[in-house]
């Protein structure tokens, strides 16, 4: 599976204004959905561990990046000139690698979680394919071995899954499945 694709080229102003727009929309509705969520203050919960905190912090940033990038498309002409070109011919080797990208992150978050088997596992497994599969490549380039290959994609999933897992459950207080 050849995944070479081309040099980027500069994105229109005008499509990082709808990207943006796009952004502060998922942001905002991410920030009210936790701004709304229950605040367990029957519970005597400390507010800096409520639920959707973090969710409405992320939110929030979403939401103040996608202003960013919609004053950065602003200041760079987005409502000038014409009107969007018509969408060049997509790359089949990028279609690929959105394909697997979005395949793996399904099956984590669908299959993966919640099947019974451990959250650290699940996203050790996670990490490990996804590196294992979309850095084969380029990890031939640097004249590694498949075995290598695995064995780093292993290492670095074991690293991240731990991670991961641990700040959930000590700093984030969520019990893991």
């Amino acid at each position: 599976m050849s995944m070479e694709i081309e040099e980027d080229r500069p994105v229109p102003p005008r499509i990082d204004l709808i990207a943006a727009v796009v952004w502060m929309v998922f942001g905002a509705a991410v920030a009210v959905g936790a701004w709304r969520m229950d605040r367990l203050e029957h519970l005597n919960i400390n507010p800096y561990e409520i639920p959707g905190l973090v969710p409405f912090v992320l939110g929030v940033t979403i939401f103040l990046l996608g202003g960013v990038l919609a004053l950065r498309a602003l200041g760079q002409g987005a409502l000038q000139g014409q009107a969007l070109a018509p969408p060049e011919p997509t790359d089949p080797a990028l279609l690929r690698l959105m394909a697997w990208v979005f395949g793996l992150m399904l099956g984590y978050a669908l299959i993966l979680v919640g099947s019974g088997i451990p959250f650290w596992l699940a996203t050790l497994l996670f990490i490990a394919v996804f590196i294992g599969v979309l850095d084969r490549e380029r990890q031939e380039v640097l004249g590694r071995t498949r075995l290598q290959q695995w064995v780093r994609a292993l290492v670095y999933a074991s690293v991240w899954s731990a991670v991961v897992s641990l700040s959930f459950e000590h700093v984030f207080l969520v019990r893991l499945p």
